[in-house]
């Protein structure tokens, strides 16, 4: 269910050359500098960037873009995000908050991300590749600037010794010093949102004529293709279910490694 069913859908049209996400890794969270009530004629535009949800103050939410599908908030990172928009930071950006509307939604949203695409269940520490940057995540986590240090939750990029660029823009307040102090609290809400979601459909089985491809995308992301040409795409999340059900087909660890290249957790 790529497609949250709450969301006012509003698909963006315009061709920018999406992808497959190659995982899902993290949901990061922005503030989108606007108080429009949509940023759907923003995104709907070819070279212009884009986000998945966009979250308004009253926690009314639009969706842009399939989850399954890669949008164009994170840069360097948006291979394995769902990046979320969210209405404000116009006027005072450091200091203004979400609204009790906007982290309510929030934390469904990542609860719902988390449940629908098994991203781990965790705070992100940073925007290094692997286990810092997983669960959830926020913009200032990807930029460089002037933020205080470590152990502060405001520091940035350059604090936390590096990683992927999420932006290139130094100093870009995103989402801002007050909605970053917010977020521990909007994830301690979704871990008790998590236990009440259904589970997401099972994966399907992958059959002895199936055929496996290994592909690798940028920021040494992987996608498997299961099934054929015309099969879906999925993302490293269904790799372990995959080489898991391999011995059952009679293919052994060392002859589907002689067909593939590393297997890298993407980015």
């Amino acid at each position: 269910m790529p497609w949250h069913p709450d969301a006012i859908k509003r698909p963006i049209t315009a061709d920018k050359g999406r992808s497959p996400l190659g995982a899902h890794n993290r949901v990061n969270l922005h503030v989108a500098v606007s108080e429009a009530a949509s940023l759907f004629g923003f995104f709907n535009v070819g070279g212009q960037v884009d986000s998945h949800f966009y979250v308004r103050r009253d926690g009314t939410f639009e969706q842009y873009v399939n989850t399954d599908d890669n949008a164009f908030a994170d840069l360097e990172g948006n291979d394995a995000t769902i990046s979320i928009e969210t209405q404000g930071g116009v006027t005072n950006p450091n200091t203004e908050p979400w609204t009790p509307a906007q982290a309510e939604r929030l934390a469904q949203l990542y609860a719902w991300c988390a449940v629908q695409h098994r991203i781990q269940v965790k705070l992100a520490t940073s925007s290094a590749l692997g286990e810092p940057s997983r669960g959830l995540s926020w913009h200032r986590l990807g930029i460089d600037g002037d933020f205080p240090a470590l152990p502060s939750i405001l520091a940035g990029r350059e604090q936390r010794g590096g990683g992927m660029y999420y932006s290139r823009s130094r100093g870009k307040l995103c989402p801002g010093d007050t909605k970053i102090g917010q977020i521990p609290a909007i994830f301690a809400r979704a871990q008790a949102i998590i236990p009440t979601l259904p589970a997401p459909a099972p994966m399907p089985n992958v059959l002895e004529d199936d055929m496996i491809v290994i592909l690798n995308k940028s920021n040494n992301a992987a996608i498997i293709v299961s099934g054929g040409r015309s099969a879906p795409v999925v993302g490293w999340d269904q790799y372990v279910n995959l080489t898991q059900t391999l011995p059952s087909l009679g293919v052994s660890a060392a002859q589907f490694a002689a067909i593939t290249t590393a297997f890298p957790s993407g980015a």
